[in-house]
């Protein structure tokens, strides 16, 4: 069976997600423009069942993959009950089964005259209403623990509702045993490699490493790592073919690779190094990790992959300066392929377009405006 799916992802990165899920299940995907602004963070595909379990399983860019039920303008939450009620839910939860209702809310002018809390309680009623007259049977709510969450969405005067099929997003990757203070998210992390263009027969290196998510990203990729070590809300749909899909896990575990990488990682806190060590354990990859000043150590290296020091939470603008120019003039000593360097600071660019052939993308980090420098001889 098709569905009609919508995925999330960082806003700013969305060709990358676009091109990992063609990638992945083989189907053409594009910005969502019906449930969002301009398809910031968000892409929309047609795909078939199996794509529901791929894509939350092996995607490293993606958030959260949605079924699609009902999308539109309103005027009124009325409508939006309505829009609910229509669909017919007794095919996709069983009576036994709970589920909840998460809500969100945006205007890109103004205001609405009405919270989330009041969308999820029009849309959980439409959807209490819609299984009642279907079967006779109320279905029971459980905020906490429930077995289907319904997704539901406004945007100024549009409204979308779904399924989701992901639960905690995926860019909370469960190998983090060690927690750095300012950790990167994981999917920006991937999507800096992918950038990179680094080939898994080449040296890579991330010279601010911190807790090493982005080698761990990268030797991941390599190895067609898959999410495990967590739980996914599709695993209770009861309407998706769950025993083929865990025959596809099988498959997918088995096509797991063990290369002999030359990845590196190096920071000058001991303490971070010794951390990112204890994920790259968990997650269950190989990554050479040392300790060292990244304005300061050789940097020969085929692809350079950095998340550099923002300066929000430590240190000072001046600081943050300084440590931009040394690292600048470090780089430009060495011989590499492109560096992929992520900052919130213009000054960052500034400096390398004086060394380097630069170009800049814009992404939002958290709600941080960013951008990733990607820099080539």
């Amino acid at each position: 069976m098709m569905y009609e799916l919508i995925a999330t992802t960082v806003r700013g990165l969305e060709e990358i997600a676009i091109n990992e899920v063609e990638e992945l299940v083989g189907v053409k995907a594009e910005r969502d423009t019906l449930t969002t602004v301009g398809g910031q963070g968000r892409i929309k595909f047609k795909a078939d069942e199996k794509a529901i379990f791929t894509l939350n399983y092996c995607s490293n860019s993606l958030h959260r993959v949605i079924i699609l039920l009902n999308y539109g303008e309103f005027s009124t939450l009325h409508e939006i009950y309505e829009a609910t009620k229509e669909i017919d839910f007794a095919k996709f939860i069983d009576e036994e089964q709970t589920f909840a209702v998460v809500a969100s809310r945006f205007a890109t002018q103004g205001s609405h005259d009405f919270t989330s809390l009041d969308v999820a309680s029009q849309v959980g009623q439409g959807v209490i209403d819609s299984f009642s007259e279907s079967t006779g049977k109320r279905l029971k709510v459980n905020l906490k623990h429930p077995d289907v969450v319904i997704s539901a969405g406004v945007v100024d005067n549009r409204f979308w509702i779904g399924i989701d099929t992901t639960g905690e997003s995926l860019h909370k990757r469960k190998y983090r045993v060690y927690q750095h203070p300012a950790p990167l998210k994981a999917s920006i992390a991937h999507a800096m490699v992918r950038i990179s263009a680094w080939k898994s027969h080449e040296k890579f290196i991330d010279p601010f490493c911190g807790s090493g998510t982005i080698p761990i990203e990268a030797a991941r990729y390599a190895c067609k790592m898959p999410n495990f070590l967590r739980d996914f809300l599709f695993w209770r749909l009861k309407f998706l073919p769950l025993d083929a899909f865990r025959e596809e896990k099988e498959h997918v575990d088995e096509r797991i690779e063990h290369k002999n990488l030359e990845i590196y990682g190096s920071d000058v806190s001991p303490k971070h190094v010794e951390g990112a060590r204890m994920n790259a354990n968990a997650a269950k990859v190989s990554v050479k990790f040392f300790e060292g000043d990244a304005t300061k150590i050789k940097l020969d290296y085929d692809r350079i992959v950095a998340n550099l020091p923002f300066g929000l939470r430590f240190g000072s603008p001046k600081k943050v300066a300084k440590l931009y120019k040394n690292f600048i003039q470090n780089l430009k000593e060495y011989h590499w392929k492109k560096a992929v360097l992520l900052t919130a600071s213009q000054k960052l660019h500034n400096l390398a377009v004086n060394y380097f052939k630069v170009r800049k993308m814009d992404i939002i980090y958290g709600k941080l405006p960013s951008f990733i420098i990607i820099c080539e001889r």
